[in-house]
């Protein structure tokens, strides 16, 4: 590659992937409360999760050099 991603997109994807498990599970509890299906906040929760996911995976692949 070119281009090598650096230790921020790391770290902006390790925030990411949080920040969905924590939008999923908010959403989760507020689904068993009763409070109906928060499906917006669940879908972009689990989007936030496969991107940052993704990013850290993208970072760890270009560190290997492959």
């Amino acid at each position: 590659m070119t281009f090598r991603f650096g230790t921020p997109l790391a770290v902006f994807g390790w925030v990411l992937t949080g920040l969905g498990l924590f939008y999923v599970v908010a959403a989760g509890r507020a689904y068993l409360r009763g409070a109906g299906a928060p499906w917006p906040i669940l879908l972009i929760g689990a989007l936030a999760v496969v991107v940052g996911s993704s990013l850290v995976r993208w970072v760890r692949r270009t560190r290997r050099g492959k």
